[in-house]
């Protein structure tokens, strides 16, 4: 059975109020988009969070079902080099 049919990913797309997205859908090969080519990886499921609950209930499915877990922070430009640069860089965006 696919853990697309267990119950572990069923109870997630029900607590998840993020986007899910798998190999089937439309938007998937743009969701493993990074910042290098090199760090890009194909996923079976990619989870886009919209807060904390989000996190752990992803983590929780990713244990149960036995899948690695990879996580992308918010993209900073490489040319910052010093934490008081990103703080600047963070609050204008």
């Amino acid at each position: 059975m696919s853990f697309i049919q267990s119950t572990a990913y069923k109870q997630l797309k029900a607590v998840f109020k993020g986007t899910l997205v798998l190999p089937t859908s439309s938007n998937y090969q743009e969701s493993l988009k990074r910042w290098s080519i090199l760090a890009e990886r194909p996923a079976e499921v990619v989870a886009f969070v919209k807060h904390e609950g989000d996190v752990s209930a992803a983590i929780e499915f990713a244990i149960e079902a036995k899948l690695e877990v990879a996580i992308k922070g918010k993209s900073l430009p490489t040319s910052i080099i010093s934490g008081r640069e990103a703080d600047d860089y963070r609050r204008r965006t």
